[in-house]
């Protein structure tokens, strides 16, 4: 049999098999470690207040102090609930003087909760088990075992009590 001389199909075949195992290295082997140094040590507990606003009573009952508050996106715990405050939803109506007056919405109500959760703090901001972003007055569809709402979080940890 005669030898093969190799031409430059062989060679961009051999370039993209290295390429691949080089990137696959990289993805499993170095990124990784790096996203997950420090993780589980720099995650402290942090109390922050979410809101949620324009609900029924169900929503407001099925809310309960202990519970714990799952992304829906990725599934991950954001905490557990320590305080639940509910409160008549008020709306703004424009009165017959064109005045804007805030008046009760018959049946509905608004949700102040106390979260605690594993937060971290990073230069980019606020992040929950390092992967969930947290930011003040950012929305986020959230799970609980009888709800599906969608909170706002109004503030976290030394912000408490200040709205940004």
């Amino acid at each position: 049999m005669a030898k093969r001389k190799m031409n430059i199909v062989d060679i961009l075949i051999l370039v993209v098999i290295l390429a691949l195992a080089a990137l696959a290295v990289f993805k499993f082997g170095v990124v990784n470690k790096n996203e997950s140094a420090g993780v589980g040590e720099a995650a402290e507990q942090v109390t922050y207040t979410a809101f949620i606003d324009e609900v029924r009573m169900p929503t407001v009952n099925a809310l309960h102090a202990g519970d714990k508050v799952f992304d829906e996106k990725t599934g991950i715990c954001l905490g557990t609930i320590k305080e639940v405050n509910h409160t008549p939803y008020l709306k703004g109506v424009i009165a017959s003087n064109g005045q804007v007056k805030q008046v009760e919405y018959p049946d509905y109500y608004s949700i102040t909760l106390i979260i605690e959760g594993p937060v971290i703090e990073k230069e980019e901001g606020y992040f929950v088990e390092g992967v969930v972003e947290l930011k003040v007055n950012s929305e986020m569809n959230v799970v609980t075992k009888y709800a599906k709402p969608v909170m706002k979080v109004t503030s976290i940890g030394e912000q408490m009590g200040v709205v940004a």
